[in-house]
């Protein structure tokens, strides 16, 4: 009877090592996401509360009253993510995660609520997450934000900072089948939602959000450096959401 090959020292030595690497990947993307934006948040928040407005102005069209965006036909549990567009943090989890994230929500198992974020414009000295999330907030309107959404993070720069130009959101736009491209235009061009977004950020902010992506399921924040990989990271977010009532 033949004997299955056992791996050889070496072969287990670099499987350690993969996984090492893996599992470094996972946590020094949790710690930089965090980091780094904690040094600018305190920035952006002073200088926005020099100029309150009323946050039901510039809303897009199914905001909730905590001014998020709700996706899923579920009412529970409720899954809070807080992201800027500008945040590559936010695209390595939305491109290895939020398909299964979003597949939970279409199959009734989680309502997952986008609030979009603002914040890096000041670290990164532009205005492409201000006018992205103004963007989306114009896809809304017609349906459209999750596609929006997703070709945004898709398509983000490679270098940060190099921002979105406004030919592009509306390229997006176009792809994500917005039906009434000149109504975008004008919502886009007029900056009809960039209320709603500063508004957004200073709930943030109150609720100490200091670092994207953030996570809240059911109101707890969501701790993710248990996750050596994203398929663990996937597994353990979907574990605690069926546990939380989603299954």
């Amino acid at each position: 009877m033949s004997r299955k090959p056992q791996p050889s020292q070496a072969s287990k030595r670099a499987e350690r090592q993969a996984a090492a690497r893996r599992q470094r990947k996972i946590r020094n993307w949790m710690i930089g996401s965090v980091v780094v934006l904690v040094s600018v948040v305190g920035i952006w928040v002073i200088s926005s509360r020099l100029t309150p407005s009323d946050p039901s102005v510039g809303r897009p069209i199914g905001v909730q009253d905590d001014l998020g965006i709700p996706v899923g036909t579920a009412t529970v549990p409720v899954l809070d993510l807080y992201e800027d567009f500008q945040c590559p943090a936010c695209k390595d989890l939305e491109l290895n995660v939020g398909p299964a994230l979003r597949q939970l929500a279409a199959d009734g198992k989680v309502k997952i609520v986008y609030h979009i974020l603002s914040f890096l414009d000041r670290n990164l000295r532009n205005d492409s997450s201000l006018r992205s999330a103004n963007a989306a907030g114009c896809a809304q309107d017609q349906g459209n934000f999750e596609m929006f959404h997703d070709l945004v993070y898709e398509n983000q720069p490679v270098t940060e900072g190099d921002g979105f130009t406004d030919e592009q959101l509306v390229g997006f736009a176009r792809d994500a089948g917005v039906a009434d491209m000149a109504t975008f235009q004008t919502c886009m061009a007029d900056g009809t939602h960039n209320n709603w977004v500063k508004q957004v950020q200073l709930r943030a902010s109150d609720k100490q959000v200091t670092g994207t992506p953030t996570l809240f399921l059911e109101g707890e924040r969501v701790d993710l450096t248990d996750g050596t990989t994203w398929e663990d990271v996937t597994i353990l977010l979907t574990s605690m959401i069926e546990a939380a009532g989603g299954g």
